[in-house]
């Protein structure tokens, strides 16, 4: 008969007390003897010596930690001055258990890194060397901005070690002492989770989130740093160069992690998934929100059995200006099941992204509203302080910091930068502005074409003239300097969007990259080209590119949610349209992607509320606002009584006024709508009829014609064949056969 679980616990502890009486050297003995063939007992027992011994080891404190003091003078001469490779040792930063960090400058490069370097004396030993390479390969295999980049891996004259990226700041550790905001708190942790969500889609468990590992910097990025004791599924083996393995983790049985942050699963010895490292970063919120650790005790074995067994205090008695969502979530991530846990990061972020953004609003002041960026631990929002976006132009004369011109452009950028419809006026007028008092400025020029773009491709305004407009400034900035990639960028999207030369654009943006291989929009926008061409998985590729290059950008998580959305993986678009509202609550492409996914998957009820969410954006009245809900309740009805089809020709009776002009054109962003919904109510002959009349304008929406899942219902007509035809995104078939033109290609999506 099984023993009862706190009998069972007595007993463990029992044991595992006396054990610790014995000398090391003959604890496995007694233990074996005391558990009396009970191979599940003898497991536990030891899994808890393995913690006694091991928790204050090597792997309780990070290897890159800035606020470690180095453990003996000894280390201060180790490498200092010396070169390793090519890395010459400036400094050193820090030292861990799993060995001394270094700054370094790397002479190829010309950068400073930090130089994680494995001791001599400890290189020896097997399984040190085998965390330390696993360090290398399951950092290496994740490319995040809230992960820390390797650069390298290597061995130099017996010296084995890790490149990384330098990151200058203080670890989490270091600022909990200090009273933070709820919403600094859950800023924090949606950067975490983030960068863990990306890791676990890899099949890595990190197994040591706690504060001393995630490092803040002074622009208020989190960096999760130390996957020395990651574990990595065999079954999600990321191979970067084709040549190397990885087991399972270590063997169930052992333990690796923190003391206070470890999962219940994880402090017992058993096997851990991607659920550990949601409890741990459970642990890190509690405790960012409490200045407290949810479990602690006076003894290691008090401090397990709490984790094991104790509800944590509720975080309002520490901080009472906590909300109760943050305190939801932070508890569900501390559940001791993982069954009853958020299943994964991704599922945590779900909810903590909504929460974030309503924090964010309500501490809103009249500065964020002018300039509209996310709010991040010491950030500023006046003019001065606003940096041109990654990537773009900047000449000598511009970079005057008393220039006049240069304030109007930095508000243009703070502006165009935001991605926001409401936005998109004001950074026009600015840039005019500073073509106005700088005429000579290829920058300003240039800035003012991207954003007249911006701003047609919404249709914030009459989106052919306004293109046209573009055109004409763009030519005109590269007339004042041959070498703006801005300008270049503006001609590829007016380009792409208006005039449909898709090898025009091309070798637009083509040149932006070769004058400027870090810009940003320029490997954003040439992706959607190639996309718009069928290659799909290469233009996905060149817009992850564009994200490097600007982390940080809403309009790369947007793009990158519309690869997703071209290839039908309508879960990943949720994602990263997620990740573009957490950075632009009100970025209206991002808000109709997820209106688009869930009318893919059949949720009329959340498409009409994610539109609802759009249309309170432009502060209409309560009047207005209680007609357009009385009549998606109406629609809503018509499709639980009638049906899909029946319920968007009702849609359509509303929609056809505002989707044409008085002489039948179709106008603004209504256009795809008005068309799709024809094809939604069965009505194909008027849905091509506006099809070919929007083709007539050269719609930009249309661009995607060949790939996005919009378009489906019509592809089996052969009339859409011809509208491809007409876009020149196929070719023209034979006259006399059908057979396509010599010469020719056909470019079919790449899903």
């Amino acid at each position: 008969m099984n023993q009862p679980v706190m009998d069972r616990w007595a007993t463990v502890k029992r044991i595992h007390q006396a054990a610790l009486d014995k000398d090391p050297s003959e604890r496995t003995t007694f233990v074996d003897e005391s558990c009396s063939g009970d191979e599940a007992l003898r497991r536990e027992v030891h899994s808890l010596l393995a913690y006694a011994t091991d928790a204050e080891s090597f792997l309780e404190q990070p290897a890159v930690d800035i606020a470690t003091a180095p453990s003996s003078a000894s280390h201060e001469t180790t490498l200092v001055g010396r070169t390793v490779s090519h890395y010459q040792v400036l400094s050193l930063l820090g030292a861990g258990g799993m060995g001394e960090v270094y700054l370094a400058r790397d002479s190829r490069l010309d950068r400073t890194v930090a130089l994680k370097i494995l001791p001599g004396e400890l290189a020896a030993d097997p399984d040190r060397m085998e965390r330390f390479a696993r360090e290398a390969r399951a950092a290496s295999a994740l490319n995040h901005p809230n992960v820390a980049t390797v650069y390298d891996v290597g061995e130099s004259d017996g010296i084995r070690f890790i490149v990384m990226e330098h990151v200058e700041g203080e670890t989490i550790a270091g600022i909990i002492g200090r009273q933070l905001r709820p919403s600094e708190v859950v800023d924090i942790a949606v950067q975490t989770a983030d960068a863990l969500d990306v890791a676990h889609a890899k099949g890595i468990t990190h197994r040591d989130i706690k504060p001393a590992n995630l490092m803040l910097t002074h622009r208020g990025h989190v960096k999760v740093l130390d996957f020395g004791v990651a574990k990595m599924s065999r079954s999600e083996e990321v191979r970067p160069s084709g040549d190397w393995t990885v087991e399972p983790g270590t063997a169930i049985g052992s333990v690796v992690g923190s003391g206070p942050y470890m999962s219940p699963e994880q402090i017992t010895g058993r096997d851990v998934d991607p659920r550990s490292d949601v409890f741990s970063l459970g642990v890190v919120v509690y405790q960012m929100a409490t200045g407290q650790l949810p479990f602690s005790g006076a003894t290691r074995q008090e401090l397990l059995e709490r984790i094991l067994h104790a509800a944590p205090e509720p975080i309002a008695r520490f901080n009472p200006d906590t909300p109760p969502e943050l305190e939801r979530i932070t508890f569900r991530c501390l559940e001791k099941s993982a069954g009853d846990r958020y299943q994964s990061a991704r599922e945590l972020l779900s909810d903590l992204w909504p929460l974030k953004r309503h924090l964010e609003a309500r501490q809103s002041t009249p500065d964020s509203a002018k300039f509209p960026f996310p709010s991040r631990p010491g950030s500023h929002h006046d003019a001065t302080s606003i940096k041109r976006p990654v990537g773009h132009d900047m000449t000598t004369a511009d970079a005057s910091p008393t220039s006049e011109a240069t304030e109007f452009m930095a508000r243009g950028w703070a502006h165009l930068r935001s991605g926001s419809f409401f936005e998109l006026s004001h950074a026009v007028s600015a840039f005019l502005a500073a073509t106005e008092l700088c005429p000579t400025s290829a920058a300003a020029h240039a800035g003012l074409a991207l954003a007249k773009v911006a701003q047609a491709t919404v249709h914030a305004a009459p989106y052919l003239e306004v293109l046209g407009e573009a055109k004409a400034v763009a030519l005109r900035a590269l007339a004042m300097d041959d070498r703006s990639a801005d300008a270049q960028v503006a001609l590829g999207q007016v380009m792409l969007f208006a005039e449909w030369d898709w090898m025009a654009a091309e070798r637009s943006f083509q040149r932006a990259l070769s004058i400027n291989p870090n810009h940003a929009e320029a490997y954003l926008h040439y992706g959607g080209l190639v996309e718009v061409l069928g290659d799909l998985p290469r233009g996905l590729a060149l817009k992850l590119q564009g994200l490097e290059c600007d982390s940080t950008s809403a309009l790369a998580h947007v793009l990158i949610a519309v690869s997703f959305w071209n290839q039908r993986r309508y879960d990943d678009v949720v994602v990263w349209v997620n990740k573009a509202l957490d950075r632009d609550p009100q970025h209206v492409f991002a808000r109709d992607l997820l209106g688009a996914v869930y009318w893919k998957k059949g949720d009329l009820e959340r498409m009409l509320e994610e539109n609802l969410t759009r249309v309170r954006w432009h502060g209409i009245s309560d009047e207005t606002l209680a007609a357009i809900q009385g009549v998606h309740a109406e629609i809503l009805r018509i499709f639980y009584h009638d049906g899909y089809a029946a319920a968007y020709r009702r849609m359509l009776e509303y929609e056809r006024p505002a989707g044409l002009k008085a002489d039948g054109v179709p106008r603004g962003d209504a256009t795809s709508r008005l068309i799709v919904n024809y094809a939604e109510a069965g009505d194909f002959d008027a849905a091509f009829e506006h099809l070919q009349r929007a083709i007539d304008v050269r719609e930009p929406t249309l661009v995607h014609l060949a790939v996005a899942p919009q378009w489906d219902s019509l592809r089996a007509d052969p009339r859409f064949d011809e509208c491809l035809v007409r876009m020149k995104l196929r070719p023209e078939p034979h006259p006399a056969d059908g057979r396509k033109v010599a010469g020719t290609s056909e470019r079919e999506p790449k899903a």
